[in-house]
């Protein structure tokens, strides 16, 4: 026990003389899973917990570099999202990539602490002033090391790390004071709350009226893609595509983005994006946007307000966006879903049907004017979602509830199991997805004219 403790306060004290942290990438920042397209081998499943601690050290003065026998553009968009300045790419031997690095920060290597989980890392564990393994590393770096993270790489290995040095240094309270105060002068509370959100776009190759459908092309380029691109513009920490279909995921890897092949035996999307968060080892809060791979001239804006409404409502497990019906058409048309809310702005219920009922101005009819009906009390939902990472896993894991199935609208099992959703009114309708050869010809002509 006398041991135990010696080697406890060993380790507290490399903590606190860490000024710089090096990471490897496959099993360290990633899950160690590749992904193989046409152009090659890409590395996926970046942790946002892991992007987060990062961020949290950099804004207490510890410099963060990043060593990896590989190189890929998912990597290295991942470091520039993050700020990571000092990266080093096809590193076979680590050892003296880290020694490099720590000569060129004037860091030496008893302040340098280095996270790996495979053989090739053991010398950098057995020489740098704190080695770390991933609690799923290979056995001969486990007893290289000085200490071994509780959790493994990809999984938010780094996180826990990061959260050590900061808590022996300045104070983990402080540290996270710092790290805000830092995310304020960056800009991120007047876009999300000074909480981060990710993007996942399903998209499936399948479609009835539209085969192959997010590979279409609009403007030379897949359907997809041009989501992709917009989802990026949201400020999203992180974009995946959950897909079915390698063809779609080549698509977007070649377009430099990340994609995630997932089961092809989802019966909805969400059921795919519950998916990616159990990949991604999500914790349960945080926040994850549905953007649809059909959606081609969705605005980031919107994107980013979804986000923000669920992250300003804590109580709330998921966010959606409806916007006035003008149109009488549209109030007794099933295919405009009509959402009524309560006075703070969460829904009471979705309806294909015309609720609330005007019984003054409708009478017995089934159809009718709107003439009547006061300023903003009928509101058209708009399929953009935000939800909780938890919220995703409930929902996957309840069948279709009866009112779900008698309207077959989705997010009536959410309400139906006692979950808010919070929903903000924005001023007009968005444009509508492609589901149709006409729906692709207006999206084009409509790029075509930005």
């Amino acid at each position: 026990m006398g041991r135990d403790n010696t080697r406890s306060e060993e380790i507290e004290r490399a903590l606190g003389a860490v000024r710089l942290l090096v990471l490897d990438v496959d099993g360290v920042l990633t899950d160690g899973g590749l992904y193989y397209t046409e152009a090659g081998e890409g590395l996926k499943r970046f942790n946002v917990r892991d992007g987060l601690g990062i961020r949290l050290l950099m804004d207490n003065g510890v410099d963060v570099a990043v060593v990896s026998a590989r190189a890929s553009g998912a990597l290295r968009r991942r470091c520039e999202e993050l700020g990571i300045a000092h990266v080093r790419f096809g590193c076979r031997d680590k050892l003296g990539a880290v020694t490099a690095l720590a000569e060129a920060l004037g860091v030496a290597l008893a302040e340098v602490a280095f996270i790996g989980d495979d053989l090739i890392d053991v010398p950098v564990l057995r020489a740098v002033g704190l080695g770390v393994a991933v609690a799923d590393a290979h056995p001969a770096a486990r007893a290289a090391a000085r200490w071994v993270t509780a959790l493994p790489g990809g999984g938010g290995a780094a996180r826990e790390v990061a959260d050590r040095i900061a808590a022996e240094r300045v104070g983990l309270e402080a540290a996270q004071a710092r790290y805000l105060e830092r995310e304020r002068a960056r800009g991120s509370t007047d876009r999300t709350g000074a909480l981060e959100f990710g993007v996942v776009i399903p998209a499936r190759y399948a479609s009835t009226r539209l085969p192959g459908k997010p590979l279409r092309e609009i403007g030379g380029k897949p359907m997809v893609v041009h989501v992709l691109e917009r989802a990026r513009q949201s400020g999203a920490a992180f974009v995946r595509v959950a897909t079915d279909d390698a063809r779609i995921a080549d698509a977007v890897t070649a377009a430099g983005g990340e994609a995630m092949l997932t089961s092809v035996d989802h019966a909805s999307g969400t059921d795919r994006l519950a998916e990616v968060v159990e990949r991604l080892c999500l914790p349960d809060d945080a926040v994850i946007v549905n953007v649809q791979g059909d959606e081609p001239l969705i605005e980031p804006e919107l994107i980013a307000q979804v986000a923000r409404s669920l992250i300003e409502h804590p109580s709330s497990g998921m966010a959606t966006l409806a916007t006035p019906i003008d149109k009488p058409a549209d109030l007794f048309d099933p295919n405009c879903v009509k959402v009524v809310l309560d006075q703070a702005g969460r829904a009471l219920y979705f309806s294909r049907a015309p609720v609330p009922w005007l019984r003054a101005a409708f009478g017995e009819a089934v159809s009718g004017t709107i003439e009547q009906v006061p300023e903003g009390l009928y509101l058209r939902h708009l399929g953009l979602y935000a939800y909780r990472a938890g919220t995703l896993r409930r929902l996957s894991a309840t069948a279709p509830v009866p009112i779900e199935r008698a309207e077959s609208l989705e997010q009536l099992r959410a309400l139906w199991l006692g979950i808010a959703i919070q929903v903000a009114v924005v001023p007009h309708t968005p444009s509508l997805g492609v589901d149709t050869e006409a729906d692709l010809r207006r999206a084009e002509q409509i790029l075509l004219r930005a």
